[in-house]
C-alpha cells in the first residue's frame, strides 16, 4: 500500500490482525504522539456500465438477496453487484486493505463480463466509503467515569459493560463511532477517507488527558 491510496500516511509496521475471523496482514501507523493504529478493512463503491447481463451465468457468481455476489480466489473479499440486468451496476468491495486491491476485483468483475462478448466499463470509483481501524492508546482507562467526562462536553456516549465490554462514542467531528476498551485498544468505524484516522485518535485523546 503505497501513501496515494493511504492519504499520504506513512507506514509504521507491518502487524497481523484478526479481521472476520482469518489472519490478514495490514499495515500500522502512528500518531505524533505515538498511538499506533491500523486500518484493516475498507468498503470500496464502483459504478461499471455493462450490457444486459445475468451475472447469475458467470462463473463464480452467486444470486443473493442483496444482489450478486462474487468471490474472489484465494480472498477473504466479497464483492457485491447490485442493479437491474439492463442498468449501471453499483459494485460494493468490501474488506479490501487498499484501494488498488478494490480496483483489481473491479476490473475481474468487468472480466468476466467482456470475456462473454459483453460491454462493460468502469463509470467512477472505486471510491473508499468505509474504512474500519483498530488502535491501541498505549494505557488503561477508567471506561465509567471517562464516560461521564466525555458526555459531559456534549458528546453521545453510552457504556453499558454488563452488555458490552467498551464505550460507544459518537463523534460528530469527524463523524464517526469510537469503541473504546478498558485495556486502551479502540476500533473506529465509518470513516470515509483515511485523514478523518487521526483527528478522531486526537479528539479521544483530548478527553483523557
Amino acid at each position: 500500500m503505497d501513501s496515494t491510496s493511504t492519504g499520504g500516511l506513512r507506514p509504521y509496521c507491518p502487524k497481523y490482525y484478526i479481521v472476520t475471523g482469518t489472519t490478514s496482514e495490514a499495515e500500522s501507523y502512528e500518531t505524533a504522539d505515538g498511538v499506533e493504529y491500523t486500518p484493516h478493512s475498507m468498503m470500496h463503491k464502483a459504478i461499471v456500465r455493462m450490457d444486459p447481463t445475468k451475472l447469475e451465468m458467470l462463473d463464480g457468481f452467486k444470486r443473493t438477496d442483496s444482489g450478486h455476489k462474487f468471490t474472489p480466489d484465494n480472498s477473504n473479499v466479497r464483492v457485491i453487484a447490485t442493479g437491474r440486468d439492463w442498468s449501471e451496476k453499483r459494485i460494493l468491495v468490501y474488506g479490501s486493505k487498499s484501494s488498488e486491491e478494490a480496483r483489481e476485483h473491479v476490473e475481474t468483475v468487468i472480466k468476466r463480463v467482456t470475456a462473454i462478448d459483453h460491454d462493460a466499463e468502469l463509470v467512477d470509483g472505486p471510491e473508499i466509503t468505509n474504512i474500519a481501524v483498530s488502535g491501541d492508546l498505549g494505557k488503561p482507562l477508567k471506561l465509567e467515569s471517562l464516560s461521564i467526562e466525555i458526555g459531559e462536553h456534549g458528546v453521545d456516549v453510552e457504556y453499558e459493560p454488563e452488555q458490552f465490554p467498551a464505550a460507544i462514542i459518537k463523534l460528530d467531528e469527524p463523524p464517526v463511532t469510537f469503541l473504546l476498551f478498558s485495556t486502551g485498544r479502540f476500533v473506529i468505524q465509518g470513516l470515509r477517507g483515511f485523514n478523518d484516522i487521526e483527528p478522531a485518535i486526537e479528539r479521544i485523546q483530548s478527553f483523557i488527558g
